[in-house]
């Protein structure tokens, strides 16, 4: 099952939709993510003007042949960029909008030169500053959509099965990075959906620990963060486990903690509830155990055709969950000099709660390996 041509009109139908409701009479996407939504269009490289009435992407020569195939049946014009991509977007909205036209587009991926020019060319009143559009579109996803991260999914599953018995004391962190993106790899994955993260021992405490040359030893808490990308869709996984020897009494006990947190988050979600009391499921159970200082990140965020996108299950957020929305859920507990547990799955918002896309298994207690 992939994207249908049906359900890519039916975004641009919707994005224009919302257009009109911010009183736009276009607007102009520049981040690979949106723009691939909207269009299809997958290469690295390219501008899409979307009004209410037609929509034009622009490209360089490398990735004309690939944008007609990929944006056939949308409605999208295709067009040949200038040397500079901006002047013929200028052109554009110059010679396609009326005097009093404006345009949205997006402040948080828009860099300030190319701004710069645009405005220049049209000027800065016809230009209206957008964040988040329109990835607000992106956050509930359709069946289809579900289908292709719950396969991305499937592969890192796979991938870690393969893994776990590798993680044997000696390794390095970086050799089991790479394999674990090469087991992807052989499992289906057209590339990993972020640099895979290894940390052991101390380094275990580094939230976002980059796998470096540190060497497994025996006793080590270990934490592999990865995932993969299926036909443009992203996983998210984390598990934490102990090398060589069986977990000690601490290591345990905060193991112990973090999977309590993650099943009552799991438990808990459900549509209606805002992202802030989703964190909040997991949050209340290690503060109550005194860790709330070493839970420092929020409980999770959306997952799509970005490995990061809206919504953000975090304190202050108060987006509210719906069905269709795809997220993580992956609390940790990191002590300085000591180390660090995360345990992440993917769940998808249901009507009733949430369904877990994730398939590894979580032990009750750190495995051995």
């Amino acid at each position: 099952m992939g994207i249908s041509i049906e359900e890519r009109k039916g975004r641009l139908r919707r994005f224009r939709e919302l257009l009109a409701r911010e009183e736009l009479d276009g607007f102009i996407v520049v981040s690979p993510e949106n723009r691939r939504y909207l269009s299809g269009f997958t290469g690295s490289s390219g501008v899409l003007l979307v009004a209410l009435e037609w929509a034009v992407l622009l490209t360089d020569f490398r990735y004309l042949e690939q944008a007609a195939a990929e944006t056939a049946g949308t409605g999208i014009d295709l067009q040949k960029q200038a040397k500079k991509v901006w002047e013929s977007v200028a052109k554009l909205l110059l010679a396609c909008a009326g005097p009093l036209a404006r345009w949205g587009f997006e402040s948080d991926h828009l860099v300030v030169e190319d701004y710069r020019f645009l405005a220049g060319q049209v000027g800065t009143d016809r230009l209206v500053p957008k964040e988040g559009f329109p990835g607000r579109l992106r956050m509930v996803k359709s069946p289809a959509e579900i289908e292709l991260i719950a396969k991305a999914t499937a592969i890192t599953d796979r991938a870690w099965e393969r893994l776990l018995p590798e993680i044997k004391p000696g390794r390095r962190e970086e050799e089991l990075a790479a394999l674990f993106e090469f087991f992807q790899r052989e499992e289906g994955a057209s590339a990993a959906s972020f640099p895979t993260l290894v940390a052991s021992g101390p380094r275990s405490a580094m939230p976002h620990g980059a796998a470096g040359s540190r060497v497994l030893c025996p006793g080590d808490l270990v934490v592999v963060d990865g995932g993969a990308v299926y036909a443009g869709y992203c996983s998210d996984f984390t598990r934490t486990v102990v090398v060589g020897e069986e977990p000690g009494a601490e290591q345990e006990r905060i193991y112990s903690l973090v999977l309590e947190a993650q099943e009552r988050a799991l438990a808990g979600l459900k549509p209606g509830m805002t992202a802030a009391e989703a964190d909040a499921l997991a949050r209340e159970v290690l503060e109550e155990a005194g860790y709330g200082p070493n839970f420092g990140h929020g409980l999770g965020h959306g997952l799509g055709l970005a490995v990061h996108e809206a919504p953000h299950l975090s304190a202050g957020q108060e987006t509210v969950l719906e069905p269709g929305m795809v997220v993580t859920v992956e609390p940790g507990i990191y002590l300085p000099d000591w180390g660090g547990v995360r345990i992440e799955d993917v769940a998808v918002i249901t009507e009733e709660g949430c369904r877990v896309l994730t398939s590894s298994p979580k032990p009750p207690s750190p495995v051995t390996s």
